[in-house]
């Protein structure tokens, strides 16, 4: 494990058997560190430099535990990362990562110990993440700590607590390759001294690694999104000018956009599905457990679609059916309308679900319609193609700004609105969940 002499304690990785895929098995200090964080091992990349080490020489507990870590990391680390990162289209920080959740795992295995205590500071990144918006290098340094207590320890030191759920479930995640796919085992293949049994470890380390960089990069765009709806949410909600093809008096459509801060992810979605052919291996498991070897994953082809919620008071829709209508829409993009109000700050169509979230409570709303034919032509616009459909939830009764009241402009916008953009209409909460069970089904 280490090398005493009258002077210092050092880590000597040469009293290990050689490694295969190293050019030199000889290596040198590179200077002390004094956190998990930074000791580490530089491979060289030719014959005739010595690889570098880094970590303390004192005699302390935490020394000695930065000592074996190193020493673990040596041993086990991918050498050459920069190639491989180029190669399998990640960053290295995802290769450095990979390392590190490895080497929690086999310090435990070899020491019966978490190499986190004592060595570990991680009130800095906490603030980091706690911030909002992390970058893509900040949320690999969390998962970098999975299976220890300084993971532990930082999520319950993130302000952010949406984001220390999805860091929490991400490790969760990554431990599951490690121990369910026997990883632990597996990746340490590439010091066997069979070239087949190499091979097979650097195409587990593509995979893991690969998995990591992409779970990374969700959760970056996972962040991007929730920072873009907070400040949607916060702007002033926008006043649209009245659209010329319409004739009826109708009340100016206002939008607002509150913050979709629930998953709304359904049958109306795009879905992640087993497939016997692909580009990523997603599900190993399936190597033993399916008859077809389906280990690949690919995206279902998404029905998706936009349903309008006519929110007056002449639906007498409660909140239960609101709540109702979001489940049996999960996955498509859905608005209500109800106007009354008549002023370009006061909003009178709500967007409470969309791109797979929804809103955590329903918006209060006037209580009139005025603003039917408008509020169409908007929920049109937010298509992401043509032959998705169009669901309006509506007892078909219109006004405009003269509440109460309708009259044969309204009528004939509603007329000419529905046959060009292909509105289906249903009457009741009822009606619209038996329609949007059917498309689910693969109906249209």
């Amino acid at each position: 494990m280490s090398q005493t002499s009258t002077k210092r304690n050092i880590v000597a990785p040469e009293v290990l058997p050689d490694r295969p895929m190293l050019k030199e098995n000889t290596y040198q200090s590179d200077g002390e560190a004094y956190s998990i964080d930074s000791v580490g091992v530089t491979f060289s990349t030719t014959a005739k430099k010595k690889h570098q080490v880094k970590a303390p020489t004192g005699d302390s507990d935490v020394a000695e535990t930065l000592r074996r870590y190193v020493l673990i990391r040596s041993r086990y680390d991918l050498p050459e990362p920069k190639k491989y990162a180029k190669r399998w289209g990640v960053s290295e920080v995802s290769i450095e990562t990979a390392c590190r959740v490895l080497a929690n795992a086999r310090h435990f295995h070899t020491f019966r110990q978490d190499p986190s205590i004592g060595t570990t500071e991680t009130t800095i990144l906490a603030r980091v993440l706690s911030e909002g918006n992390p970058p893509k290098p900040a949320i690999l340094s969390a998962i970098s700590h999975a299976g220890t207590q300084a993971f532990i320890d930082l999520i319950r030191n993130v302000a952010d607590k949406p984001l220390a759920a999805e860091l929490m479930e991400f490790e969760n995640q990554v431990l599951s390759y490690m121990y369910d796919y026997d990883l632990v085992f597996r990746l340490t293949m590439i010091n066997s001294k069979s070239k087949i049994q190499q091979k097979r470890a650097i195409k587990d380390w593509a995979w893991f690694v690969q998995a990591i960089d992409r779970m990374s990069n969700e959760q970056v765009d996972e962040q991007q999104g929730r920072r873009q709806a907070k400040t949607e949410a916060q702007s002033p909600h926008r006043a649209y000018p009245k659209d010329s093809d319409l004739v009826g008096d109708w009340e100016q459509l206002v939008v607002s956009k509150p913050e979709l801060s629930i998953n709304h992810t359904g049958k109306l979605g795009r879905r992640t599905i087993a497939s016997d052919s692909g580009r990523e291996i997603r599900y190993l498991n399936r190597m033993v457990s399916d008859p077809d070897k389906r280990v690949f994953s690919r995206k279902t082809k998404a029905l998706g679609g936009v349903v309008v919620i006519d929110a007056s008071g002449s639906m007498h829709l409660s909140e239960s059916d609101l709540d109702r209508l979001l489940k049996a829409s999960a996955g498509a993009t859905v608005l209500m309308y109800s106007g009354g109000l008549n002023k370009p700050n006061k909003p009178n169509v709500w967007v409470i679900a969309r791109k797979g979230r929804m809103v955590r409570r329903l918006p209060e709303v006037p209580g009139d319609n005025a603003v039917d034919g408008p509020a169409l032509v908007y929920a049109a616009s937010l298509r992401e193609r043509g032959s998705q459909p169009l669901i309006w939830v509506s007892d078909g009764y219109v006004t405009g700004v003269n509440a109460g009241h309708t009259n044969r402009n309204l009528l004939k916008d509603i007329e000419n609105i529905t046959r060009k953009h292909r509105v289906v209409r249903v009457d009741n909460v009822e009606d619209a969940e038996k329609l949007m069970k059917r498309l689910q089904g693969g109906s249209r």
